[in-house]
């Protein structure tokens, strides 16, 4: 058994993009091994069962020949996947995931072709559905973000949050019809699964990692001291405990 509840993978190293999560994750008390972006997955870690396996630009490639399988079996059995977006996540421009064996696991359906969304002038969150996850913060007035992964949900999932696009024309504002997903869950078996269409560090998280008035710092052993908002904690944590009950 993992000593550790969370296997975290991806975003560069903890000295560089994953010293976000891994700080925040460290900050609430919430164990966690971890894999760099450009490491090849250790198959011993495929020994352990872990409660979530937490995937945020880390390619498909990085994992040896039935690696993906295996998680997914620990996944119908009760573990718990989650996806944040990125360019080495779903399809991205590496990511790969729309025809892996995880690629079933996934509450949403990847793109056949690169699905990379950079939108300057910021794409707004909103509430499509209600959840736990979302208690106590002010979705009424969202952090803007700055880009995401295109995807469609599967059927049977549930979209939590959307994207719309904000638009700056001469100085009037205005929200685009289209809602992209962001926040998707689903389950696959006994297991819970998710998806986060844009990323937790930059460049896409873009205002989301200054949401709350109050500054937070928080760092990883092994990783840089980062200084973020109350707000992107809390949504981060109570994201993670989603999956870990």
């Amino acid at each position: 058994m993992a000593s550790n509840k969370v296997l975290y993978c991806g975003d560069a190293t903890l000295e560089t993009g994953a010293c976000y999560l891994g700080g925040v994750m460290t900050l609430s008390r919430i164990g966690f091994d971890y894999v760099e972006m450009d490491a090849r997955f250790p198959k011993r870690l495929l020994e352990k069962d872990y409660q979530l396996y937490l995937l945020s630009d880390y390619p498909s490639r990085n994992f040896p020949a039935g690696a993906m399988k295996t998680i997914a079996r620990k996944v119908e059995r009760g573990a718990s996947l989650l996806m944040i977006g990125g360019w080495e996540s779903f399809h991205g421009l590496i990511g790969g995931y729309q025809s892996s064996d995880l690629s079933p696991v996934l509450p949403v359906q990847c793109l056949q072709k690169d699905d990379r969304l950079n939108w300057s002038q910021g794409l707004v969150p909103e509430v499509v559905s209600s959840h736990p996850v979302l208690k106590g913060l002010p979705w009424d007035k969202p952090p803007l973000v700055c880009g995401c992964n295109r995807v469609n949900p599967k059927p049977d999932a549930k979209v939590i949050l959307a994207l719309r696009k904000l638009q700056i024309k001469k100085g009037n504002l205005s929200l685009g019809q289209e809602s992209l997903p962001l926040l998707v869950f689903g389950s696959f078996g006994k297991g819970k699964t998710g998806a986060v269409t844009t990323d937790f560090a930059p460049h896409w998280v873009g205002g989301m990692v200054d949401w709350g008035a109050k500054r937070v710092t928080a760092q990883a052993k092994g990783g840089k001291k980062v200084e973020v908002g109350d707000h992107y904690v809390a949504f981060i944590r109570n994201l993670l405990l989603h999956f870990l009950k």
